[in-house]
């Protein structure tokens, strides 16, 4: 029992704190959005409401190391986006009750699933993607199961259990004797049935108008944006799309066809700026970079900015050849 409920606890961080001391510094991302009044505030909630269910040994820098036989970490980062993303600081112990309320909920799921058998956990397979630098502030890679589809992030397996979306550890992976790639494409399908709001519409620009799409969903939009080949072929012109994702719950998606070639090039000068404030504000962002998707692969491009402050977008090679190839 000892084993499996540490393991439990463990998949709810990326990765272990070695805090010697409680401290309630305020953590380097939060340093300039967060005051250290408000920061001490936010970890007396937590770690009150964390005591009704495990006992807490210490905090340090933005994560709470667990005691005896519930010792793991869980990490802050999400809930002190949550408690400022909250209209006023009043709300901020709702937040965290709510919370933590879901957290254990699906640690207690978890402890009443056989997930080391393959066909119980299968069924709630799932994926995330988070920047390389989100995912090196939480502890590193290692110890979980991961892929990359965009450049600068990483795609990992979850499981998507009630009140909260879970890593999939290595030890836990290996058990199940699966190869990476069935796993993967079990979860994205897992993903594809998921509910997804798509919107595309006509934006008037220079010299005529463009075709946007966007999808939303604040926990699948980005995963679902993984295989727009299988989900969304509608949203994928001959030539690709260019896609952005700068965070779990939106994508932005411009067509590429032959009758319109470079509607691209004008989707990225007029969204740029949506996109790098998508991604700034959001507490879990992806990637603030666009990328061609073409033959389910999804290549970065080169957007500088010119001598006005315009943005200048260089196709890749691979594009470029489609761009200047007879139809």
């Amino acid at each position: 029992m000892k084993s499996l409920f540490t393991f439990l606890i463990m998949l709810f961080c990326l990765g272990s704190a070695r805090a010697q001391t409680i401290s309630y510094t305020v953590p380097k991302a939060y340093k300039t959005s967060i005051s250290k009044d408000d920061y001490k505030q936010i970890v007396d909630l937590s770690v009150a409401a964390i005591a009704k269910e495990y006992p807490v040994k210490q905090v340090k820098d933005g994560a709470v190391e667990l005691q005896g036989r519930s010792q793991g970490t869980l990490n802050l980062d999400n809930l002190i986006a949550k408690c400022l993303a909250a209209p006023d600081k009043s709300q901020w112990n709702n937040v965290i009750q709510d919370h933590f309320t879901n957290l254990f909920a699906s640690v207690h799921k978890q402890a009443h699933l056989n997930v080391q058998n393959f066909d119980t956990a299968a069924k709630y397979f799932s994926l995330r993607i988070y920047s390389q630098q989100t995912v090196a502030q939480r502890g590193g890679i290692d110890n979980f199961v991961a892929k990359t589809d965009l450049e600068g992030t990483y795609t990992m397996l979850m499981l998507d259990l009630p009140g909260a979306f879970t890593p999939i550890s290595k030890a836990l992976f290996n058990s199940w004797n699966k190869s990476a790639a069935e796993v993967f494409q079990i979860a994205q399908r897992n993903v594809n049935k998921q509910p997804i709001q798509k919107i595309t519409k006509s934006f008037d620009v220079t010299g005529g108008s463009i075709e946007m799409s966007f999808l939303g969903n604040e926990d699948y939009a980005g995963s679902y944006a993984l295989d727009l080949a299988n989900n969304s072929p509608e949203l994928v012109g001959k030539w690709g799309a260019v896609v952005a994702i700068p965070n779990k719950g939106l994508v932005n998606i411009c067509r590429i066809s032959p009758e319109k070639p470079v509607d691209f090039v004008q989707f990225i000068q007029r969204t740029k700026a949506l996109v790098e404030k998508s991604y700034a504000e959001h507490p879990q962002p992806i990637s603030n970079r666009f990328f061609w998707y073409y033959q389910n692969h999804f290549t970065p491009i080169t957007v500088t900015t010119g001598p006005k402050g315009e943005a200048m977008v260089v196709a890749p090679l691979g594009l470029s050849t489609l761009l200047t190839t007879k139809n």
